[in-house]
């Protein structure tokens, strides 16, 4: 199934990666699906959050070059890259699920902050909140119901806002998302084949496309878009035939 990456400035992408910056990224990516996921160790720790750390370091260096909102943009990202690594190392040891559960929700909460509230698209967070709640009548959690029930929450709106705005985070906010959605139901669902490939694949991609945009500069696109439609709507000059002109010139 092909992912809709339109929105994404892949020329800008490439010269990321071609520069060097994503190249740790990936090659821990690459290393993460090779040793897989092994005994709860920190060890196991390390690699599952080695990818993660890798785009905070990327974002880190961008926000302390970017003035104004744009370095806003990229702290919020930063935070939310940091705490997810933490989420990360939590989720390998079993006991510590709902201290994993509580540091991927704040994340989602610094996501919200970066994204913002505008455009506010009350249509979307109206379907998000139906897709959230049906999701959650899928699910057993037992004694974690409020628990995953607030969380569900949190990630949905993350989702939306994440949605409501043009860029590489569009796709990077819903594909975080699927992917959580995924792995709360192969926690308290039932089983899903090819789990940790699905899981983690999407996970990654959309950390990865999140740290884009902070790379991206969204507030200075959005400007932009804004000026465009500005000039768009302008209207046009009085219409001059070349007679009027020459009469003029005269």
């Amino acid at each position: 199934m092909a992912v809709d990456l339109s929105n994404c400035d892949l020329a800008q992408l490439k010269r990321v990666g071609v520069g060097g910056q994503l190249v740790p990224f990936f090659k821990t990516v690459c290393v993460y699906f090779v040793v897989g996921a092994g005994a709860p160790s920190a060890t196991t720790a390390a690699v599952k959050c080695a990818p993660v750390l890798c785009l905070l370091i990327c974002v880190l260096l961008k926000a302390a070059m970017a003035p104004g909102e744009r370095s806003r943009y990229s702290r919020c990202v930063c935070l939310g890259l940091a705490l997810s690594a933490l989420g990360d190392a939590a989720l390998v040891w079993p006991r510590l699920l709902v201290a994993g559960m509580a540091l991927f929700g704040a994340a989602h909460v610094a996501y919200v902050a970066a994204f913002g509230l505008q455009p506010f698209q009350p249509a979307l967070a109206a379907a998000c909140a139906l897709a959230t709640t049906l999701y959650v009548t899928t699910l057993h959690a037992g004694p974690l119901t409020l628990a995953v029930h607030v969380y569900s929450a949190l990630l949905a709106t993350m989702a939306w806002r994440g949605a409501c705005r043009r860029g590489p985070q569009r796709a990077g906010a819903l594909l975080f998302a699927f992917s959580d959605a995924v792995l709360g139901y192969s926690l308290f669902g039932g089983p899903v084949p090819y789990k940790q490939v699905i899981v983690m694949s999407t996970y990654y991609l959309g950390q990865l496309l999140i740290a884009l945009s902070a790379l991206q500069h969204p507030e200075q696109s959005q400007v932009a878009a804004v000026e465009h439609e500005t000039l768009d709507s302008t209207p046009p000059l009085p219409h001059t035939t070349f007679r009027n002109r020459e009469v003029m010139t005269r």
